[in-house]
């Protein structure tokens, strides 16, 4: 290795060794609680299996290593998204430098290391996580690949197929690397020669063998992980839905940052000639090929339906490195990096602050940013308390997020919590498929939102309100949970 390209690399280290460690610290000391979705993910860490109900397995795995050795504390659930989001940056770094240089390699590790919604994101753990370390692995190999011949590059292609199949084992969208594969092979001769021959078999292959486990999980519970994505997207729904594509648009540069995301626009147009400004070369329109069925699927389901901001983010590990390379071409342009690592390190700054300092939140207005992430400790153990108080052993919740979070903090009190399932034969969420509510011959505690949960009272011939629980999750915003006790079940 070059005495520049270690000193790069040596730089890179300690910048993202610094970013770990604030990331691990803000972890540590935030008195956030865990979210609706990061308390599902640690209830099925204690099931590991090859699938579940919305997610394939990859986020319970590693929830479960995690807390097998610290424990299931707040912080040892999240504790992996700092050291993930590492690993990926050095790989981004890893990319850069096979395609373009250490100054690149520099730039884009660290980039995308304070990407806004990467530093959202580290703070968390959530499936994209274990997803874009994977991705960034995966482009890291495919830049290796593109610098051999096919008969060279036998281990990188072993080695792609396996790290695209944990990446589809993380989240599904881990497919859509594929799928930027064969633009790519369409837009480059390099990557058509390793995708048309042995090595593109191989790849395939491979993939499909480490997500086989979940296929056939799936087929054994009537593909509840594929029913459940096809719904989430929700291509049924109202069409031509404007708005939506233009918050989703709005939204990715909230993401990957105004500055960034504008210069790929811009290189994106101008970069048709290649005889100007970016000056468009190969290696460009692969990592631009490998992003864009991401960003095309994600705005074509928020046109026809709607879609999370985040089911872009796989985009952005590709785009960190084209936009830095095609910033660094130009001559003004190059100043816009460090425009982009202010409006990062401020980002990323103000939201760990707010993390570990809440009123910052209600001074900058922003009370509602975190109100799923506060009072469940609180209201965990008072309706476990009113459990206790009346002398009940079963609680019931009807909502996913609700009997989530309410397995999470009422984890040490021995209560048995089952979900409201109206329909047995056809369950909507994870719980429903694992914890029906199928008759208790004693009372039970019913625990719901809603006003009028009348439909669900109608079930039973006993039914009185025993209190309503409210607690404040931002400046004038309360939650607040109707509890009733219900006896003699009617089975109807």
């Amino acid at each position: 290795m070059r005495r520049e390209d270690q000193s790069a690399l040596a730089w890179a280290m300690i910048g993202v060794a610094l970013l770990t460690a604030i990331r691990l610290h803000v972890i540590g000391a935030t008195d956030l609680n865990l979210g609706p979705d990061e308390a599902q993910y640690w209830w099925w860490s204690k099931d590991p299996a090859f699938g579940y109900f919305s997610k394939p397995p990859m986020i319970a795995w590693i929830i479960a290593g995690t807390t097998a050795i610290c424990g299931d504390g707040e912080a040892c659930v999240r504790v992996a998204s700092p050291f993930l989001y590492a690993i990926g940056s050095l790989f981004v770094f890893g990319a850069a430098r096979v395609l373009y240089d250490s100054r690149v390699a520099l730039w884009s590790c660290l980039l995308f290391a304070t990407l806004p919604g990467v530093s959202f994101s580290s703070a968390l753990i959530t499936t994209d996580v274990p997803l874009l370390m994977f991705w960034a692995i995966a482009l890291f190999l495919l830049a290796r690949m593109l610098r051999r011949t096919s008969s060279e590059a036998r281990i990188e292609a072993v080695l792609l197929g396996l790290v695209i199949g944990l990446a589809t084992m993380s989240k599904y969208a881990g497919a859509y690397f594929i799928a930027g594969l064969v633009v790519a092979a369409l837009l480059d001769r390099r990557v058509r020669a390793h995708l048309l021959g042995i090595n593109g078999v191989i790849v395939l292959a491979l993939a499909t063998l480490v997500v086989a486990p979940n296929l056939y999980w799936n087929l054994q519970n009537h593909f509840a992980t594929f029913g459940h994505t096809a719904t989430n997207a929700g291509l049924g729904g109202k069409h031509w839905n404007i708005g939506a594509l233009l918050e989703f648009a709005a939204a990715q540069f909230g993401i990957f940052g105004p500055l960034l995301l504008g210069a790929i626009l811009a290189g994106a147009v101008l970069g048709l000639r290649r005889t100007r400004w970016p000056y468009a070369g190969s290696d460009d329109l692969v990592l631009l090929a490998i992003a864009l069925p991401v960003l095309l699927a994600g705005l074509f389901i928020a046109f026809f339906s709607r879609a999370n901001a985040n089911w872009a983010a796989p985009a952005y590990v590709s785009l960190a490195i084209l936009a830095v390379a095609w910033l660094l071409r130009g001559g003004w342009t190059r100043h816009l990096l460090w425009g982009s690592a202010a409006i990062a390190v401020a980002a990323a700054a103000a939201l760990y602050v707010a993390a570990l300092h809440p009123p910052f939140i209600e001074a900058a207005g922003q009370t509602s940013a975190f109100k799923l992430l506060r009072g469940w400790d609180v209201q965990g153990p008072a309706i476990a308390n009113a459990a206790r108080q009346n002398a009940f052993g079963t609680i019931v919740a009807e909502d996913r997020e609700d009997m989530a979070s309410l397995l999470y903090y009422t984890r040490r009190t021995g209560l048995n919590l089952r979900m409201w399932t109206p329909d047995p034969a056809h369950p909507t969420d994870h719980f429903q498929m694992t914890l029906p509510y199928a008759g208790d011959p004693h009372a039970v505690l019913f625990v719901t939102r809603r006003d009028d949960p009348a439909d669900v009272l109608a079930h039973f011939e006993k039914h009185e309100m025993v209190e309503v629980n409210a607690v404040s999750i931002a400046k004038g915003r309360t939650r607040s949970f109707r509890i009733y006790a219900l006896d003699g079940y009617r089975g109807d």
